[in-house]
């Protein structure tokens, strides 16, 4: 059992590693980054400065600008990358050195999977850093034309009306910005992620080029996220549905994930809480998920003639 795990521990910390030198990815990596921290620019540019507000739209316009920057690049680097995955050991050849050594199927495939994980892991870490830094300076922005705002009115900190509108606009800002939901929003979008990777790694077990694997994995993306408004509409039809329609709908609903349920940013800028309980529910429903992928692309990889 040990072995086995160092075996699938190296594999996936050389798949990191090849995997960080590619240059794609690192463009990609720069071009989010730049763009999660442009965020704030942006905002301004939309919005303008409004200390009366206290730059409440601007600070929604960079929580849903960041989230979804991170969650763009974020798929992006996850489908290209797991797309090469065998396809690129196959043309190199270095599969069957691998392959030949005392290293199982299961244990390559296993270890090229929790490899391209770290690298999620490690690109959503750096872009949330960047996000995170994108937030602090429009709190920043925010502080200094409330400060400006109140400044202008002579003694007013000897006036108790003013001095706890002043407080009560900084704590609006902290409130605003450092949103410990965004934290659970980030680690919903990773899991989806990782759930992208799993199905990529599923279909490039028996797909024949990394075109296929992509195509394949982008248009499943694309169902997942309508899943939900197509299940409510089917639904709202009623007695009006047959049999074989209302199959085909949880026979969908089984097999493709709701992806758009791992997306709570829109309910967080609405202003509605989200409880912890409700993301545990999604995380487990897609460990769940994922080790049902793992299975069938380990028993479809064992049989596949390389």
């Amino acid at each position: 059992m040990m072995t086995s795990l160092y075996r699938i521990t190296v594999i996936g910390r050389n798949t990191l590693t090849e995997a960080v030198r590619q240059k794609v990815l690192s463009v990609l990596l720069i071009f989010a980054l730049v763009l999660v921290g442009s965020s704030v620019l942006v905002s301004e540019i939309a919005g303008g400065l409004d200390a009366s507000s206290l730059f409440e739209q601007q600070i929604k316009f960079v929580k849903d600008f960041g989230c979804g920057a991170i969650g763009l690049f974020g798929f992006a680097i996850a489908l290209l990358s797991t797309a090469q995955l065998i396809p690129q050991e196959l043309h190199n050849r270095t599969i069957y050195t691998i392959l030949a050594k005392p290293v199982r199927r299961s244990e390559f495939l296993l270890g090229k999977f929790f490899g391209i994980v770290l690298l999620l892991a490690l690109c959503v870490a750096l872009m949330s850093l960047a996000f995170a830094a994108a937030l602090y300076w429009q709190e920043q922005l925010g502080l200094a034309a409330v400060d400006a705002a109140d400044t202008q009115i002579p003694n007013w900190q000897q006036n108790p009306t003013l001095v706890s509108q002043y407080h009560n606009d900084v704590a609006q800002i902290y409130q605003q910005v450092r949103d410990p939901q965004l934290i659970e929003a980030i680690l919903l979008l990773f899991m989806k992620l990782v759930m992208t990777t799993g199905i990529a790694l599923l279909i490039s077990t028996f797909a024949s080029s990394s075109i296929f694997t992509i195509v394949t994995t982008f248009m499943i993306y694309l169902i997942g996220h309508m899943e939900s408004t197509a299940r409510e509409f089917w639904l709202a039809r009623g007695a009006e549905m047959s049999i074989w329609q209302s199959g085909l709908v949880g026979f969908i609903s089984l097999l493709i994930p709701d992806m758009n349920s791992f997306t709570i940013v829109d309910e967080i800028l609405a202003g509605n809480h989200v409880p912890w309980s409700h993301a545990l529910n999604l995380l487990g429903y897609a460990n769940a998920y994922l080790i049902v992928l793992l299975a069938v692309s380990i028993i479809i990889f064992d049989y596949r003639e390389l």
